[in-house]
């Protein structure tokens, strides 16, 4: 409970920090938080197999988050670039416990027409990164999926939580999908929720090895 509630703690800073001086500190943190959680949940149960599975994609989350809280010049581009890196990291570390499955490829196949359909809408644009935005696309959905096939292959409490954080993963990219790309009245809504259901997923993948 309290490692819970440190982790709240600073995702509300980190919130409340949102669009002044101190926000990439406090994101750093948040997302510093997440590498420490998992390591602490693996040695605590003796899981450093799996804590080899997963920290390799968690330190690449944390260096994507940290990049795309700066506002250098093609900051989210370069933060995407890590993302996917981190994302690849993830899908090599799960093939370890599991091959390839042609069924796990059906949500990455369905994300991109999705993301295809979703460039006709009238407000929705994404520019020069369109080509990007797709193989992360395909990326993304491909990590979630996979770590469906492996809930469903263990059926563990610690697969089950992987299998939601890696859910609400890619729905916080879903939802910065539309805060990047979409022209509406809603951006900060959209951006609270995109957080919140990142660092809720990530939090989750971290303590799933406590499990």
């Amino acid at each position: 409970m309290l490692i819970i509630g440190i982790y709240i703690i600073l995702f509300l800073f980190m919130i409340y920090t949102r669009n002044r001086q101190h926000y990439v500190i406090f994101k750093a943190l948040n997302s510093l938080a997440f590498v420490g959680i998992a390591i602490y949940s693996a040695i605590s149960t003796n899981k450093m197999d799996f804590l080899n599975i997963l920290l390799p994609g968690l330190i690449g989350c944390m260096l994507g988050d940290i990049i795309l809280a700066t506002k250098f010049k093609n900051h989210f581009l370069y933060g995407l670039i890590v993302f996917l890196m981190a994302n690849l990291c993830f899908l090599i570390s799960f093939y370890r416990l599991q091959s390839l499955r042609i069924e796990e490829l059906i949500l990455p196949a369905f994300a991109m027409i999705i993301l295809m359909s979703l460039a006709y809408l009238p407000h929705m644009d994404y520019g020069q990164l369109e080509k990007p935005v797709m193989i992360y696309c395909f990326i993304i959905a491909w990590v979630m999926s996979k770590s469906i096939m492996l809930y469903l292959l263990f059926q563990t409490n610690m697969f089950l939580i992987i299998m939601i954080g890696f859910i609400l993963y890619f729905l916080s990219d879903f939802i910065l999908l539309f805060y990047k790309f979409y022209e509406c009245p809603y951006k900060n809504i959209l951006g609270f929720l995109n957080l919140l259901t990142y660092y809720t997923g990530l939090f989750l993948i971290a303590y799933s090895l406590i499990l």
